[in-house]
């Protein structure tokens, strides 16, 4: 995944704030002065990764590619791989690891693969250190991107995005070493010049407001794992703040959340539906993530466009060879994805909101009475009374029925099995509501109450639903899925 805390990839965002992820200096979100470019969102990208992670200890292998492969078959493996990652998302950029052992033992067969990708659109070749953050050898470094240099330096659609996650650099250092990068390559143009915020990507500022790297690229990456939050609003303002005031140099080349089936710490998760605002934490990630790149106007590239086993893949493959077929894992995902590039709306506005164990949905019953109880009824997707909308409010939602204009109100009842009512607007907080992720489900708790919405085992249609404290049992279990 391109992080060295990967093992972490989808923790529970309750669990992560109890992790102490590389804290940054206070000084992360400090502003700068926008220069050298006006957006970044003529990048539209994605990762091609080793189904290792790029962290190898030797030679590459991005999915599809293998140690018996020539330049011919590297071209023809880069051919399907690229050219269907392009046609499947509308990406026009490939991200592409390098590090010593591959330019150096494995470089004849792997041009194959970058000429080929350059013919397609944009090619980011970044190089990774095997591990702490910096290249165990300096000469070895050097060495290594003078040949890539050589090769692609004039090569207009080539860019050099020269370490992935510097964390093994202090600021200082982290800047010195990119003005020797530069002043050893001074014929490659600083517009195509990538370079990594300090820590995990995260602190752009620290590199954005050294004037020796004026006109370069800056690089920003985000996971759900850095963080703890629980909001769509929460996420959008987490990734500004690693970017600063450098928005307009900035491209994202790092951000994903799962797209297939998965487990991570022992809970399995099924396929997430980003298109709809859920309320789960790894929706609200993707979905605030996509939101703030596409308010800024930046370039993004995800992790990963494929990567054989990784359940973030965009793309899933089979065949092998010029035979490869690239399948699309998570159409929803892609919309996101598509959104934060500026494209199309990102998915649905009303949700519905079904019980694990009856089955039944939550439905407004078309009561508009402040104070009227709210019912619980078969499938109807056509039914506006099933239909709600889910609204950040804070670490809260709130959450109004698009038939009756009314929100879900604990009404202050904190008796188990009291009524869960609906009321008009009165910005308390009997109306907001936690969500909390359960797998597949979530659990919706009242701010006031500390109730959890309960479907009480009943399954008459028309059936009021009720609150009741923690009891761990499926009728406190909910999927929020898309209207329709």
């Amino acid at each position: 995944m391109g992080n060295p805390i990967a093992n972490t990839r989808g923790k529970p965002a309750k669990m992560t704030r109890l992790l102490a992820v590389f804290a940054l200096a206070a000084g992360i979100l400090a502003a700068g002065p926008n220069q050298a470019h006006a957006s970044t969102s003529q990048f539209r990208g994605v990762n091609w990764a080793d189904q290792r992670d790029n962290f190898v200890n030797g030679v590459l292998h991005p999915s599809g590619l293998g140690a018996s492969d020539t330049y011919s078959s590297a071209s023809a493996v880069a051919d399907q791989v690229v050219g269907q990652m392009y046609v499947a998302t509308g990406a026009n950029t490939v991200r592409m690891p390098v590090n010593e052992p591959t330019v150096a033992d494995y470089w004849n067969t792997y041009t194959g693969a970058i000429d080929t990708a350059l013919t397609k659109g944009n090619v980011i070749l970044a190089y990774w250190a095997y591990s702490g953050g910096k290249p165990a050898s300096t000469a070895g470094f050097n060495q290594m991107w003078d040949k890539v240099v050589q090769k692609y330096g004039s090569n207009p659609n080539a860019y050099f995005e020269v370490i992935n996650e510097p964390y093994g650099y202090s600021t200082t250092s982290l800047d010195d070493m990119y003005s020797g990068w530069l002043a050893r390559y001074p014929s490659v143009p600083r517009s195509r010049v990538i370079l990594d915020g300090a820590g995990l990507a995260q602190d752009v500022a620290a590199v954005g407001r050294d004037s020796r790297l004026d006109g370069t690229f800056l690089a920003v990456h985000d996971y759900s794992f850095f963080a703890g939050y629980e909001d769509e609003t929460e996420w959008a303002n987490h990734l500004a703040g690693y970017i600063g005031g450098y928005a307009s140099r900035t491209i994202a080349t790092e951000w994903g959340g799962p797209m297939g089936p998965g487990s991570k710490n022992g809970v399995h998760y099924n396929t997430i539906d980003y298109s709809v605002p859920s309320g789960s934490f790894f929706a609200d990630y993707v979905r605030g993530v996509s939101s703030e790149l596409r308010s800024l106007g930046m370039g993004s590239v995800y992790w990963p466009g494929l990567r054989d086993g990784d359940w973030y893949s965009m793309t899933s493959k089979s065949g092998t060879g010029s035979g490869i077929k690239l399948s699309l894992v998570n159409a929803s995902g892609l919309t996101r994805l598509q959104y934060a590039w500026g494209i199309g709306n990102g998915g649905g506005t009303y949700v519905r909101i079904t019980n694990a164990a009856t089955g039944l949905y939550i439905d407004g019953e078309g009561r508009t009475a402040s104070g009227a109880t709210v019912g619980e009824a078969s499938g109807s997707s056509n039914r506006y009374e099933q239909q709600w909308t889910v609204e950040n409010d804070g670490p809260y939602v709130r959450i109004k029925n698009r038939a009756t204009g009314l929100y879900l109100d604990g009404a202050g009842r904190t008796s188990d099995g009291s009524a869960l009512t609906q009321y008009g607007d009165s910005n308390s907080t009997s109306q907001q509501w936690s969500v909390v992720t359960v797998a597949d489900n979530v659990r919706i708790k009242n701010r006031t109450t500390g109730k959890y919405i309960d479907g009480m085992g009943r399954t008459g249609n028309g059936s009021d639903l009720g609150q009741w404290s923690d009891s761990n049992s499926t009728n406190q279990q909910w999927r929020i899925v898309a209207a329709g």
